[in-house]
């Protein structure tokens, strides 16, 4: 389905590393999997609201766990 990898330009890059030192993080994984979570709790929680079940929204949330992208 997905891989466990990402490219981004460096552009973005750039971008997210200036922010990472904003943010005062101790590296662009531990910046990256923050962004990434704040996000994906983000989308299941409007789509929550919408057309899917618990167990469907329990099973997304497995599946990013598994990837990683969860605690």
């Amino acid at each position: 389905m997905f891989k466990k990898s990402i490219k981004i330009d460096n552009t973005l890059f750039d971008k997210l590393t200036v922010a990472a030192q904003v943010k005062k993080c101790s590296s662009m994984e531990e910046f990256a999997l923050q962004v990434l979570e704040a996000a994906a709790d983000n989308v299941l929680t409007e789509t929550a609201k919408g057309d899917l079940s618990q167990d469907q929204i329990d099973d997304i949330t497995n599946k990013l766990k598994g990837l990683g992208y969860l605690e």
